[in-house]
Formats: structure tokens, sequence, C-alpha cells
């Protein structure tokens, strides 16, 4: 529950509080940054390093839930949660350091200022967000050990496999909507996961 409130909060930092200027100018967006820093390093701060500790005890919780099955699919998609939460952390770290460094770097030479803006977004963007092929394939993987060992609900598992597929799809750049469709329909699936999860389900 607490991932999708996660998700939720991002989508509302960065899709309604925040409007980054319209304009090609880097200059232009690093000076908003700088002006709206406190707001972007608390989006970063629950949206990457937040969400990596609540992932970690998911990933660990669907396993032991799953673990009757003994399945070498199950492992591997734990192994791809794992690897997803520490690109998360590390993403989000990356981003609070970088968005730092780059705020400082401005006020005394704006071109090296622009070419970290340029360097730390396509790392974040990279290992955290720009594709969700690991997070995907823990989903994908899980929800088809799930239906195939008839463990929980097969409603939830279907909706795994749909939102595993868009996590897989957004290697395909030019397909963006499926990295909208990921974070949305997985929203859904933290929440129908959390109430699966809960204590004598």
């Amino acid at each position: 529950m607490g991932m999708a409130l996660c998700y939720i909060f991002m989508f509302i930092v960065f899709g309604a509080l925040l409007s980054f200027p319209a304009s090609d100018s880097i200059a232009d967006k690093i000076q908003y940054i700088a002006e709206q820093q406190l707001l972007i390093s608390l989006a970063y701060l629950v949206g990457y390093l937040v969400f990596g500790g609540l992932l970690l005890i998911s990933v660990q919780a669907l396993h032991n839930k799953m673990q009757l099955a003994n399945s070498g699919l199950l492992n591997t998609a734990s192994l791809f949660g794992i690897v997803w939460v520490v690109l998360m952390m590390a993403s989000g770290m990356i981003a609070l350091v970088a968005m730092n460094t780059m705020v400082s770097l401005f006020k005394k030479s704006p071109l090296q200022a622009e070419t970290l803006f340029y360097t730390y977004n396509t790392i974040v963007n990279g290992l955290g967000g720009g594709i969700e092929l690991v997070g995907g394939l823990w989903v994908l993987l899980a929800s088809i050990c799930g239906l195939v060992h008839k463990i929980m609900s097969k409603g939830l598992h279907m909706l795994g496999v749909v939102v595993g597929t868009f996590g897989v799809l957004t290697l395909i750049p030019s397909i963006p909507e499926t990295k909208e469709l990921f974070g949305l329909s997985q929203i859904v699936w933290f929440i129908w996961l959390a109430l699966a999860l809960r204590p004598g389900r």
C-alpha cells in the first residue's frame, strides 16, 4: 500500500505541483530546479528511497507467501525484485547528490552545470524510471509463477501479467505510453497485493 502512495505522491508532485519551463533552455530548467529544490528533493526521497525500502519488504513478503511453489521461476522473479530495489535506491541517491552539485555549480560555471544536468538525468532515467524492464520482469515472472502453481488470487496474477508486460514494453521508446500505463496499473496491483499479503489471508 505504501508503494502505491509513493507513486501517487510522485504523480502529484511532477504532474501537478511542478511546472518546468517550456523553454528549450537548460539554464532555465536548472534555475527552476534550484527554486524548487526542496520539493524535488522530497519527491526523490519518497519516490526512490522510501519506495525502495518498501519494495524490499514487498519482494520478501511475496516470496515467502509463494515459496511453497519451490520454483526456480519464483527465485528468478525475486532476484529481479532485489535488483530493482538496488536500482531504485541508487537512482535516488544519485539524483539527490547530483542535483545539489548541479545547483551549486550553476552559480560558478553554468556550462558545466548544464553538462551535469544531461549526465545525471541520463543516469537516473536509465537506472530508475526511463526503462522499467527489471520491475516489469519481477511482477511478470512472479505473477506467472502464481498462476502456474495456483497460489493467491488468479485475478491478482492476471493483472500482474498485464502490469509486467507494460514494464517490459518500456524497452521500446516508440511506445512512450507504456511507462505511464505501467505506473498507473501497478498502483492498482500494489494495493491488491497489500490486501492479499495481510496476515491471515
